[in-house]
């Protein structure tokens, strides 16, 4: 049976997570200016027969709607760990391996949950 964290594990925790939500705010307005913005080519260069616009378009669109999912469960770990509910898995309430926090810290469900969610395709 895994341990409750300490206080010292949801510090780093938090940490960590902080840190994550900063770096992935900042790739974030960086893919933002790319996807939408001057519709240049990578390397400052257009032609009218290149598709890559598009593609590099299309791939930072895709980046930054995955970046904004993960942003969202990264405050809500947040959240989780200032109503003390980090840590524990949301579907059966056991506590969530410290070695998953540490791998997946903004994870809401213990590997077994995850796993079972996964195979009925959530």
């Amino acid at each position: 049976m895994p341990k409750k964290l300490s206080a010292k594990d949801l510090e780093a925790f938090k940490n960590a997570l902080t840190r994550a939500r900063a770096a992935i705010s900042g790739d974030m307005s960086q893919l933002q200016e790319e996807a939408l913005g001057t519709g240049h080519s990578p390397a400052g260069e257009t032609n009218p027969g290149d598709t890559s616009d598009g593609y590099y378009q299309e791939f930072n669109l895709e980046l930054l709607q995955r970046d904004e999912q993960t942003l969202g469960e990264i405050i809500e770990a947040l959240d989780r760990i200032e109503n003390g509910s980090f840590g524990t898995c949301e579907n059966c309430q056991k506590a969530i391996l410290k070695e998953r926090l540490k791998a997946v810290p903004h994870a809401r469900y213990c590997i077994e949950c995850q796993r079972k969610l996964e195979r009925e395709g959530f």
